[in-house]
């Protein structure tokens, strides 16, 4: 058992080991519904949706770039754990609900209050987790938006196989000459690739927003708030879309819903995650002058440090100098500098202890990424001809 960086000690394989389980879990439901095949099929074509969309917030981190292995855990969160508990949470529920209110009203209560909650409740509780256990990690509410874009897009991923691959198989058993079979084949590929490809990471995003909210706010009461508002936000716009496309009446209310309410949703998301960006660079070219002036950061770093391209040279440089492990080094100083940078811009934006515990954490992998590029170096003169 090893110890974590807040000291308690934890078995390292839990969390791999419970998100491999969940995700085969819930490949195995779904090859129960559509077979192996499909589960291939399916899985295959939601890698070629899923990627753009976890680019898309990767390119939104740039400027303050997030653990990676957070990162990565909060794709895999989504697409195993969330997911998994969705299907069974959702199964049970739905039986629940037929047998004691019947069929009738279990087709207006799945959509509006069942699917919506255990879906996004269970999305939303990695970013819960970061707030509460890993709150330094979420320096602004751009952080939050990027972790729940992920976490959404790994649910979303584990979806479309399902989706995708019983629309394949369908098609494909019954051929090109049935024309129900290619006219769902067609439907399903124009609502998961272009009308809600960002569907379950909008909804999440919601949450995120104000995860990121009571990340840089004071108070219980304060953080508390703003995420039981963006959580209930979540469900009751995926509420109000599921219940457009699967209890409704009237077969272009979907349409109607997403014109009026997903569109303009998405479109102010999307706003402010460019701004919100935007100003993160800002702040982040605002804090190196006094970082350097501080002497937490060397002088001659304020230019690399302070351009998106110049990063990138100097990983690349240590790349090739001194290997792999010194470049992702360096990228975690990077994004260790850039996250000071942005509390000090921003005061009175976060507490003293917040800022010291930063300056902490700027040393250590200052100190880390010295060390890597010095062994790495001293290998590499070894191992060369």
């Amino acid at each position: 058992m090893e110890k974590n960086r807040d000291g308690r000690g934890r078995p390292r394989l839990v969390w791999p080991l419970a998100a491999a389980v969940t995700w085969v879990a819930s490949l195995v439901w779904v090859a129960g519904q559509i077979g192996v095949a499909g589960v291939g099929a399916g899985l295959t074509l939601s890698v070629f949706v899923t990627a753009p969309i976890v680019a898309v917030f990767l390119w939104l981190d740039r400027w303050e770039r997030e653990r990676p292995s957070l990162l990565f855990s909060a794709l895999v969160w989504g697409a195993s754990v969330a997911a998994f508990c969705s299907i069974w949470s959702q199964q049970w529920l739905h039986a629940l609900v037929d047998l004691t209110l019947g069929t009738d009203a279990g087709a207006w209560i799945r959509p509006l209050l069942i699917t919506p909650i255990t879906e996004e409740v269970l999305k939303g509780l990695f970013l819960v987790w970061l707030l509460v256990r890993r709150r330094r990690e979420i320096t602004s509410v751009l952080d939050g938006i990027v972790y729940a874009g992920l976490a959404g897009a790994g649910f979303a991923f584990t979806e479309n196989s399902l989706y995708f691959g019983r629309a394949l198989t369908d098609f494909a058993s019954a051929g090109t000459s049935d024309v129900n079979a290619v006219a769902v084949l067609g439907v399903t590929f124009f609502l998961r690739v272009v009308m809600v490809p960002f569907f379950h990471s909008l909804m999440v995003v919601l949450t995120g927003i104000g995860v990121g909210l009571a990340a840089t706010g004071r108070g219980s009461r304060v953080r508390a708030l703003p995420v039981v508002l963006g959580m209930l936000a979540a469900v009751v716009l995926h509420g109000v879309w599921d219940w457009a496309g699967l209890a409704s009446t009237d077969p272009y209310l979907i349409y109607k819903i997403y014109g009026a309410v997903m569109v303009p949703v998405f479109l102010a998301v999307l706003v402010l995650a460019l701004i919100l960006r935007r100003r993160e660079g800002r702040m982040v070219l605002a804090g190196l002058p006094i970082l350097a002036r501080d002497g937490v950061i060397a002088a001659g770093e304020l230019r690399p440090l302070g351009n998106l391209r110049e990063r990138r040279r100097w990983r690349a440089k240590v790349r090739r100098d001194a290997g792999r492990t010194a470049a992702r080094a360096t990228a975690r100083y990077q994004a260790a500098a850039s996250a000071l940078a942005i509390r000090v811009a921003g005061e009175p934006y976060g507490d003293d202890a917040r800022l010291v515990s930063q300056r902490e954490a700027v040393a250590v992998a200052r100190s880390a990424m010295r060390d890597a590029a010095r062994r790495g170096g001293e290998y590499k003169t070894r191992t060369e001809p």
